[in-house]
């Protein structure tokens, strides 16, 4: 796992053309969420006193009195928050073909070779995220192992310290039922990029195979990578905090610290795929599948699998 984790920091900051371009197309779609609010923001108090403050500390009385001249803003948002992300998250699929294709040849980032494989596994990474649906559904279920367990021990009406740990367990377990998903379709997407596969029901049963006849390195790798961006998180919020302040050098230092964060969660998201890409190469399910030598595992300039 250690070497997988090397070699995709290696091969991603290697690509690091890449990163930016997973950063730009996070940073449109936030515009489009921004953009339609700050318009009718500057509309009511661009020219206010209370305006002058915004960047300071939250109001909730400017909240209040904002809801109620603009009500049908939420209107629009509701629609938008359903949209977007949706949009966003469909596109990073797109994306995602050719990031895996760059990281399966080992070569330099090209333009072509990326856009080209970005529209060559996008319909099939559909199809595959609909084969993946029921399976989505199946690991959710895992929450209610707990409300089972709850009833069973404290009966119906459980005291409120058990209530409350078990809303935090089912938390804990959902997030976990994600993050397996999340493992399942890059491991299907990985095979069905180093093998050509057409037929995304058997990269899905394939994807499933590996990610847990290995679970305890292929959930360790992902797992790693998602508490590191809890820790950046962490670190950005008080630092984040501390700039909110109505002064424009202030604004434009922590507008700098937002985009440094999103390009540091740009960047995990391609270590991530890069290694999993190398460890999948590293225990192959059967012999028609390449693997690593020593030679990969020696330096940190890029080597690949």
């Amino acid at each position: 796992m250690i070497l997988s984790l090397k070699s995709g920091f290696a091969q991603m900051w290697t690509n690091k053309s890449m990163v930016f371009i997973f950063f730009l197309t996070n940073f449109m779609f936030g515009l489009l969420l921004m953009l339609p609010g700050r318009a009718v923001l500057s509309g009511f108090a661009a020219q206010t006193l209370m305006g002058q403050k915004l960047a300071g500390r939250f109001s909730f009385d400017f909240l209040f009195e904002f809801i109620r001249e603009n009500g049908t803003i939420f209107d629009v948002y509701t629609v938008l928050f359903m949209v977007v992300p949706a949009v966003y998250w469909f596109f990073g699929l797109f994306l995602s073909g050719g990031a895996f294709a760059i990281f399966k040849s080992g070569e330099k980032f090209r333009a072509g070779h990326f856009w080209w494989n970005c529209g060559k596994y996008f319909g099939r990474f559909a199809r595959l995220l609909l084969w993946g649906l029921p399976v989505l559904g199946v690991l959710l279920l895992l929450q209610f192992i707990w409300v089972g367990l709850e009833r069973l021990i404290w009966g119906g009406d459980p005291y409120e310290y058990i209530t409350y740990w078990g809303a935090w367990v089912k938390f804990g377990l959902r997030t976990v039922s994600i993050l397996l998903f999340g493992l399942v379709l890059d491991y299907s997407r990985i095979y069905t990029v180093i093998t050509d596969e057409n037929r995304m029901r058997i990269s899905l049963w394939r994807g499933i195979k590996f990610a847990f006849a290995n679970l305890g390195q292929t959930f360790g790798l992902a797992l790693t990578l998602f508490l590191t961006g809890i820790v950046v998180l962490v670190l950005y919020n008080p630092i984040a905090d501390s700039l909110s302040m109505p002064n424009g050098f202030v604004i434009f230092t922590l507008f700098l610290v937002q985009q440094l964060y999103m390009f540091w969660r740009m960047m995990l998201r391609l270590t991530l795929y890069s290694s999993q890409m190398h460890l999948y190469r590293r225990i192959p399910e059967d012999a028609t599948l390449p693997t690593a030598t020593l030679s990969d595992d020696v330096g940190l300039e890029g080597a690949t699998a």
